[in-house]
């Protein structure tokens, strides 16, 4: 089983959102600082999990900003309406 999940249950006298990543089998809460965070509502609870899924993929998963930002540029410079494109030489493979 290879997806996502995010959930909201009664634990110790208190809401906490609980989130399952793709890489981990287990539930994990969403943590206020060291601790579990409890929240008032269910509703809360499973917006907070749902915002931790939600920074989890956008941030660990595509984390690789640097890469993503330098294609981009490398794009635009390449394809800017109106211009002429812009040639880019490549850096040649070393033979082994």
């Amino acid at each position: 089983m290879n997806h996502f999940h995010a959930k909201a249950e009664w634990i110790d006298g208190a809401w906490r959102g609980l989130v399952r990543y793709s890489h981990k089998a287990d539930y994990w809460p969403v943590m206020s600082g060291e601790r579990p965070a409890g929240y008032a509502s269910r509703e809360k609870a499973l917006i907070a999990a749902y915002q931790a899924q939600e920074k989890h993929v956008n941030g660990t998963i595509r984390g690789f900003g640097d890469k993503v930002c330098a294609a981009r540029a490398e794009a635009e410079r390449l394809f800017r309406p109106g211009r002429k494109p812009v040639v880019v030489e490549r850096a040649r493979a070393r033979p082994l």
